[in-house]
């Protein structure tokens, strides 16, 4: 069995504005529909049961447990995708619906990296348990 992971993802413009939903809304409804990625995943994965924190525009607003890592599309998956969307999708993964939660606070990355002692990368950043467990407490968690 794999290790359980924490990583937060920070979702872009297309992720959210395409589909013509606010980051929060986009999250809260979900559910178990396949998140893609277009030519980048997490490096080390996110077995089932980690754990993905949501960024969007700098602010941690939420986050779900993984019911599928990160897996790569078959071709016939990827050209579904591309019709679907109108992107070109490489990955997907499943997350758990009923683990969704949007924070209370949506902490800036900028605020959370000095308590953390971590920057954060562009698209993924893995985080340890005490990390995990401060972005939870200025969350309102």
């Amino acid at each position: 069995m794999s290790e359980k992971l924490i990583c937060v993802l920070s979702l872009s413009k297309e992720d959210v504005f395409g589909r013509g939903i606010n980051a929060v809304d986009w999250l809260r409804t979900k559910d178990e529909k396949p998140y893609y990625f277009r030519n980048r995943k997490p490096r080390r994965g996110l077995p089932s049961g980690s754990i993905v924190l949501f960024s969007f525009q700098g602010r941690i607003f939420g986050q779900a447990t993984v019911k599928e890592d990160v897996r790569e599309l078959s071709l016939e998956g990827q050209r579904q995708a591309r019709q679907r969307d109108g992107f070109d999708y490489r990955y997907s993964m499943v997350l758990n619906g009923s683990s969704i939660e949007i924070f209370r606070n949506h902490p800036t990355k900028k605020d959370v990296a000095p308590r953390i002692g971590k920057n954060f990368g562009r698209l993924f950043t893995y985080l340890n348990a005490v990390q995990y467990k401060q972005i939870l407490k200025m969350a309102g968690e």
